[in-house]
């Protein structure tokens, strides 16, 4: 009997350690788990913010070409009062001989 109760208590020990260690492993495996879950969030928040910065580097892009387009008319404008603040003189000339007479 005695040889008996050891063999039990035995079983009973391994039996023991194994549910340990299976907890364990459930513990750690719940732990990944719900890592993964925080790292799948985290990504999910990554693609949002990602999609959001596409969006503004679209609206960025599309400001710049407003803005090119505004500055290159501004600049024709320039050049064109530049040609007329050349012919000036000329024209004053031609009033001054026109009114002379």
């Amino acid at each position: 009997m005695n040889s008996k109760a050891t063999a039990t208590e035995e079983a009973r020990a391994d039996i023991r350690e194994h549910a340990q260690a299976t907890v364990s492993d459930l513990g750690s495996l719940a732990q990944e788990v719900s890592g993964g879950s925080e790292l799948r969030d985290m990504l999910m928040r990554v693609a949002k913010q990602t999609a959001s910065l596409d969006i503004c580097i679209r609206e960025t892009q599309q400001s710049l070409a407003t803005s090119q387009a505004a500055a290159a008319r501004l600049a024709d404008r320039v050049d064109s009062a530049s040609e007329q603040l050349k012919s000036l003189p000329k024209t004053i000339d031609i009033i001054k001989v026109a009114s002379a007479d």
